[in-house]
């Protein structure tokens, strides 16, 4: 494999970590572009879509090299993305050479996660503590946090079987508005809107809206427009499966 071949697999490796990991994208092509201009040669080339990553180098002896790869997975991990930007500095910089900067970002790519428990926590005292924030009382905010530790083992679950996002976000609020309602007949003083309200922020796409709006800002309107729409999709999911569980006890 010749070093064209490596730079743009570097790019393509760093843009997908950065893509997946919740980096909006016109950052993850500005990195791309970054790791590309080391080559020292115009007209490079870095395209980041939504589900898709397009890095081109020009060379005169044999034509462009042109590579594209697929992106699927979706999550939330800043760190990842922090430490892909520090990767890109500081070979841009040249304090790193191109076979340096392969291992580190193999390196973070594989890098541990958050745990389990600690997903489902964060779940848990995201319901709980947003509840109490929204004015719900301390056992609408208990109510909570059992709701969100169920919601976090759920989506857990769902995410290691790669169901579809959408379906997820249904069956996340279908569970919510379930939950809440039996809690309500167990506790006939909760408030059943304010636990559905408090439990439900975990799964609400808010920086997936905020991804969208800031592409279309900078001018990445393909790629703004169907983050737009995939927040709204799931958005309507969440609501789809809330009626749901609803219209199961139409005395609440």
């Amino acid at each position: 494999m010749d070093d064209d071949t490596k730079l743009l697999n570097l790019a393509l490796d760093a843009g997908e970590i950065m893509m997946t990991s919740g980096a909006e994208t016109y950052r993850v092509q500005d990195t791309m572009l970054r790791i590309l201009s080391v080559s020292g040669r115009k007209h490079v080339e870095a395209l980041a879509l939504s589900t898709m990553l397009i890095v081109s180098l020009p060379r005169e002896e044999k034509g462009p090299l042109s590579m594209a790869r697929g992106v699927s997975d979706r999550s939330v991990n800043f760190e990842k993305i922090c430490a892909v930007n520090n990767m890109s500095r500081s070979f841009v910089a040249g304090k790193i050479t191109l076979e340096e900067a392969t291992q580190k970002v193999l390196e973070i790519h594989y890098a541990p996660s958050f745990a389990p428990w600690q997903r489902i926590l964060g779940y848990a005292l995201t319901s709980g503590g947003l509840t109490m924030v929204y004015n719900g009382t301390f056992w609408d905010g208990v109510a909570a946090f059992f709701i969100g530790t169920l919601l976090g083992i759920m989506t857990y679950i769902m995410s290691k079987r790669k169901t579809s996002y959408f379906f997820s976000s249904f069956i996340g609020g279908l569970l919510t508005g379930l939950l809440a309602c039996l809690f309500h007949l167990i506790l006939p003083f909760t408030q059943i809107d304010m636990m559905i309200v408090g439990s439900i922020m975990p799964i609400l796409p808010g920086i997936t809206l905020t991804k969208g709006i800031r592409d279309l800002l900078e001018g990445n309107f393909i790629s703004g427009n169907a983050k737009l729409m995939e927040a709204f999709l799931i958005a309507c999911a969440i609501a789809a499966g809330v009626a749901m569980a609803l219209s199961i006890f139409p005395n609440f």
